[in-house]
């Protein structure tokens, strides 16, 4: 543990922001379908252990810095929340339904990903791009609404 990290240790803001947004970006929906009220005390359970939350770890050390990498997942839907430094590590959470593509994103970007993968083949299928490449964006750019 590196001493700037302590203050770290204390910030509660950042803690209670984290397990808040962990209840609002749980899978309510698809829970209750699943499982009816079943899923929904099981959603809520995962939201207490953050088990519906994984959190991914990359290298602070690299030429990424925690707002870039925040960015190029936003730029492919993906949501990052509760985010932190811990040692050499940059953390955040991201949604499991999305661990996998963001996982995919990350290492086809060339970011370092320290934390175990959920998916190990996602190492794999990005050594066919160069580093920084990034898959085309589905998202529609944002039209001015006639104001100008």
């Amino acid at each position: 543990m590196d001493l700037s990290d302590i203050p770290l240790t204390f910030d509660l803001i950042n803690r209670i922001e984290g397990a808040i947004s962990t209840f609002l970006n749980a899978d309510w929906d698809g829970a209750y379908q699943r499982a009816g009220i079943y899923g929904l005390i099981s959603e809520f359970l995962d939201c207490l252990t953050s088990r519906n939350a994984p959190t991914i770890r990359v290298s602070r050390y690299s030429l990424w810095s925690g707002i870039e990498i925040e960015r190029l997942l936003y730029r492919h839907g993906v949501k990052v929340w509760d985010r932190g430094r811990s040692g050499d590590d940059l953390y955040f959470c991201v949604k499991l339904r999305q661990v996998k593509w963001a996982e995919y994103l990350l290492l086809r970007a060339g970011v370092p990903v320290t934390s175990t993968l959920v998916e190990p083949r996602n190492r794999e299928y990005t050594q066919g791009y160069a580093p920084g490449s990034e898959p085309p964006s589905r998202t529609k750019p944002r039209k001015w609404l006639g104001l100008f």
